[in-house]
């Protein structure tokens, strides 16, 4: 057999095979000798069947079978050194039995990349500041478990989020002497909430009222009617002030001081981070704008089917069943923007890494079966055995792959440090030190970073322009 490869389009290449006539022969002879073993046909001892009878009866179809196994089997053979992506397709083939039998098979590649600049870019990098008013209101929420219900003070109005002791009536006829409403979240009495926003203790007020379906008494269920409500009295959940005894509660050691500077470095910690992924955002927007890439059809779709899945687990996250969710045509064709530009970037950073020999060795994939068993509270042993039966090895590696190198690319980068109004900080640039992590109340695992390409997919901002350009991206 010989065969040759044709480059027909960045990334497509099509493998031409020449089957000799002999060994095309002997490979039908075996299927009708086969054939005959196994067939029974009146009149004649199984083995015994002639050759012409078979042909005349069954030659179309065991031909193609055999051209088959026959494609295959050469298809592998010369694809064992080559990588493609998604199914080949057959595109032309000769008649089987007459000489030699040719056929052609073309693939999707990856393309080659020529790599423009990708050294001292200048990229922006946005300074991370946490506010006062961050901290508070993090040590508030904090503090909320602690929370107690108080009456409120006599002057005060009922406010959203208040639970209000209510008198309901229905003309002249009281409905409920004194019943609890919940204005963040009634249920039973739905549009109470509105009559009782603004009333003072004692006061009253007409406006119409509706019965929830879920009322024990089937005559009122769903009934709409006009309504006198009447405030007896309003109590509030109380948050306690930041204390000592309030940041022991909340299991921190060290006190109120200790809490709030506890609260303040991860708060750092996270705007660091979050900086740090707007700079990597804006690297690849750069890097993906500045190559021609030509991306394969079957590279795109397996974006897009990842970043379906990924949506799908933050759903459940949410408790949302991901199989209920559907997406219009313009959300998957966005989806499939972002998908390209994925694929854009990733293309790119191998290039990157192959170029700079950034490799990912055993130890690196070690790490990171250490890392996700962490998040997920579970053995590293069963991590690693999910993803080498889910065949995930080879696409965890090259995540880990795409990460280094764009870390890579971003500590040879000109950050260009802007605040948050978009102006340069020169000055900030000696001042931004990496911060060590805070010591927790308790031990936390860390969300793992997504992937660089579909990180960059999944932000808005992320979109490959219509045509790229060699030009650098303007500031």
């Amino acid at each position: 057999m010989s065969f040759a490869i044709e480059q027909v389009t960045p990334v497509q290449k099509r493998l031409r095979f020449t089957v000799p006539g002999a060994e095309v022969i002997q490979k039908l002879d075996a299927a009708f000798k086969n054939l005959a073993n196994r067939v029974k046909i009146p009149g004649f001892r199984p083995g015994k069947v002639p050759r012409k009878v078979l042909e005349d009866r069954y030659g179309k179809q065991l031909r193609s079978e055999v051209a088959g196994e026959l494609m295959n089997m050469k298809f592998q053979g010369a694809a064992s050194t080559l990588e493609f992506l998604g199914q080949p397709s057959v595109e032309e083939s000769g008649e089987l039995g007459q000489g030699d039998f040719s056929f052609s098979i073309t693939v999707q590649v990856k393309p080659e990349i020529e790599l423009n600049q990708y050294l001292g870019l200048k990229i922006r990098y946005p300074l991370a500041t946490v506010a006062e008013e961050a901290v508070d209101a993090d040590i508030a929420r904090r503090l909320q478990s602690q929370a107690r219900l108080v009456d409120a003070p006599s002057a005060r109005a009922v406010e959203a989020g208040d639970l209000v002791l209510t008198e309901i009536k229905d003309g002249d006829t009281v409905l409920e002497a004194g019943t609890m409403v919940n204005t963040a979240n009634e249920r039973y009495w739905p549009g109470i909430e509105a009559l009782l926003i603004g009333l003072k203790k004692g006061k009253s007020k007409k406006g119409e009222v509706t019965i929830a379906e879920s009322s024990a008494t089937a005559a009122n269920r769903g009934r709409t009617f006009t309504a006198t409500v009447t405030v007896l009295g309003i109590q509030v959940q109380e948050v306690p002030a930041l204390s000592d005894e309030s940041a022991t509660a909340a299991g921190y050691e060290g006190g109120a001081e200790a809490m709030r500077a506890a609260i303040r470095m991860e708060l750092e910690t996270s705007a660091n981070d979050a900086a740090r992924n707007q700079a990597r955002i804006h690297l690849l927007q750069t890097l993906v704008a500045s190559h021609e890439v030509s991306v394969p059809a079957a590279l795109t779709e397996k974006n897009l089917k990842l970043l379906l899945e990924e949506l799908g687990v933050q759903a459940a996250y949410k408790g949302r069943d991901p199989r209920s969710i559907r997406y219009s045509e313009a959300q998957i064709a966005d989806l499939r923007v972002r998908a390209e530009f994925a694929a854009k970037a990733g293309l790119i950073l191998e290039s990157v890494a192959r170029k700079e020999g950034i490799a990912i060795t055993e130890e690196d994939m070690d790490r990171k079966y250490q890392e996700i068993a962490d998040m997920r509270g579970q053995r590293v042993e069963a991590i690693r055995g999910y993803i080498q039966k889910d065949g995930a090895v080879a696409d965890l590696r090259k995540h880990l792959l795409e990460e280094r190198a764009l870390d890579w690319v971003l500590e040879r980068s000109d950050l260009d440090y802007v605040s948050e109004g978009g102006e340069s900080s020169a000055e900030a640039v000696a001042d931004d030190k990496p911060k060590k992590k805070p010591a927790k109340k308790k031990a936390e695992a860390a969300e793992p970073e997504a992937p660089a390409a579909e990180a960059a997919a999944a932000e808005p901002e992320a979109k490959p322009k219509k045509k790229a350009t060699k030009k650098k991206t303007e500031e």
